[in-house]
């Protein structure tokens, strides 16, 4: 089996993980726009709201971790 068929999901985080990255960033404040919408009040806005970064950044940590490992661990 050559390099490339093995782990896929390693490479999809590789290559695709600033935009999973920004994805899960955005996904919170979509959900904080909707709860404002539909009324559950600011407050859970709020905390959705606030999330957002620190999801985008254990998001992008996170692709980051999974490319150096890959860099070092997997055959080329």
């Amino acid at each position: 089996m050559s390099p490339e068929q093995n782990y896929p999901a390693v490479r999809f985080v590789v290559r695709y993980g600033l935009w999973l990255a920004v994805a899960a960033g955005l996904a919170p404040l979509f959900v904080a726009a909707v709860a404002l919408l539909s009324g559950w009040g600011g407050g859970a806005a709020l905390v959705l709201a606030l999330s957002a970064p620190l999801l985008f950044l254990v998001m992008k940590a996170f692709a980051e971790l999974v490319a150096i490992i890959s860099d070092m661990l997997l055959p080329k």
